[in-house]
């Protein structure tokens, strides 16, 4: 798992069946500290997130499956939870 900023939509005319009625947009990796590390990719929003907002990331084979109840999925990076605040004051 990794935290990421969501910076843009992805919008698309023709999708791969898995991505129908779901949320893309690409995720920037950051630091605790907000810094941005590690390069832009795609991920599916599952729980309801929007641009601007900092978020927990993972996903391993076989997890989008499950989530998402498919057969196929050619799905790398699940957007899993919204950050409210990080603590770094914690050692």
């Amino acid at each position: 798992m990794f935290l990421a900023r969501i910076t843009k939509n992805v919008t698309s005319t023709i999708k791969h069946p898995a991505y129908e009625s779901r949320i893309v947009y690409v995720i920037q990796p950051v630091m605790p500290d907000g810094k941005d590390t590690g390069t832009e990719q795609v991920a599916i929003d599952y729980i309801g997130s929007g641009i601007g907002d900092i978020v927990v990331c993972g996903g391993a084979p076989g997890v989008a499956q499950e989530v998402f109840g498919l057969d196929r999925a050619p799905i790398r990076t699940l957007i899993m939870a919204v950050v409210d605040k990080i603590d770094n004051t914690v050692k």
